[in-house]
């Protein structure tokens, strides 16, 4: 009985112990508790770093503005969440949320889309086709819409003008101005001569007689040819450039008298001459029916003056008589032929020819 009472003694002195130690550490605990709800420890401000692309754009963060142009770093940012605008002309706006957290750097990249922007289109004289990188965008004056920012090239075309064509930088949400000024893809050229009235041929196309103005005139090189009855025809080369007038002024030469004058009559025959005599040559010839002279000469045979004398001028398609005016340039025998023939048809054995032979001393 006696040793019951002794471990119900010692049970309850355990039970004491254990709920004093309980009360030593509530109170513990209160005090740690306390210490765990007093104020937060301090935070520290961290930073934005923004890049783009392309560079060089303009950075706000929550509507204020950050100093300098991507690449950039925002300082001095609260910890937590914050709004990123990235601007520049001729992009579309870019924003975008970051999270900052306490004393650090946070990273923010962004891709900027280009805008379109217009190209407005002016030419003198108006009326011209418009291209843009070679795709048909209306006739000027012009505005083209949607044109992706960046280098494109534009052409203006009008009948009559040279293409006009330049490269241009086109700035997205802006619109471009170009001006054409389109020139005359011909040119005139004023033709007198002394003594005046001869027959003016342009690249052998009559063209009427001096003085006169003969346009258009297309750029490049031509041939202008002066004949008058009694003198040397005259021919000087042109280069026409557009929207120029070119002066020809020609001195005509009066022809030398022949010596000696032959015809179809002197088919086949030679003759014995001097050096450095003129000799003149007529044959019949009518080109209305397509037929003409095609003529060679030996290298001792010189040409001044070729020309032709209708029966009829009043009359279309009258024939008349072709004349040769000649230099015996050369000694030995010289020969002066012909074939007359349509000049798109070959040679054949029914072409009617003509020779006449020279023995040059």
């Amino acid at each position: 009985m006696k040793h019951i009472r002794s471990g119900v003694t010692a049970l309850l002195l355990i039970g004491i112990v254990i709920a004093l130690t309980g009360i030593v550490y509530a109170e513990q605990a209160g005090n740690a508790s306390a210490v765990i709800q007093g104020p937060l420890l301090t935070q520290k401000p961290g930073s934005i770093q923004v890049l783009s692309s392309p560079t060089g754009a303009y950075v706000s963060v929550d509507g204020v503005p950050v100093n300098g142009y991507t690449p950039v770093t925002a300082t001095g940012i609260a910890p937590g969440n914050h709004t990123v605008q990235v601007v520049k002309p001729g992009y579309a706006d870019w924003a975008g949320s970051i999270t900052v957290k306490s004393g650090l750097k946070s990273y923010l990249y962004a891709t900027l889309k280009p805008l379109n922007g217009m190209i407005s289109v002016q030419s003198s004289p108006t009326g011209g086709t418009v291209y843009i990188d070679n795709v048909s965008s209306g006739t000027t004056n012009v505005i083209v819409p949607d044109i992706p920012s960046g280098v494109h090239q534009v052409r203006v075309e009008k009948s009559g003008y040279i293409s006009w064509v330049s490269s241009v930088t086109v700035t997205g949400g802006k619109t471009l101005l170009v001006k054409a000024n389109l020139k005359p893809a011909s040119g005139s050229v004023q033709v007198n001569s002394n003594p005046q009235g001869g027959l003016i041929y342009l690249d052998g196309i009559a063209e009427g007689t001096s003085p006169a103005l003969i346009k258009p005139v297309t750029s490049g090189t031509h041939t202008v040819t002066i004949k008058k009855a009694g003198y040397l025809a005259y021919s000087a080369n042109i280069t026409i450039k557009p929207g120029e007038t070119r002066y020809l002024y020609a001195m005509l030469e009066k022809a030398p008298k022949p010596g000696h004058v032959y015809n179809i009559s002197d088919n086949g025959k030679t003759y014995s001459l001097s050096q450095y005599d003129v000799v003149q040559v007529d044959l019949p010839e009518n080109t209305s029916t397509g037929f003409s002279w095609n003529i060679t000469t030996t290298p001792g045979i010189e040409l001044i003056d070729h020309s032709f004398k209708s029966s009829n001028p009043g009359l279309p398609g009258a024939g008349g008589t072709a004349t040769w005016l000649l230099k015996l340039a050369g000694t030995g025998s010289q020969e002066f032929s012909g074939i007359y023939k349509q000049v798109w048809m070959p040679s054949s054995a029914n072409d009617y020819t003509y020779t006449i032979s020279f023995a040059v001393q």
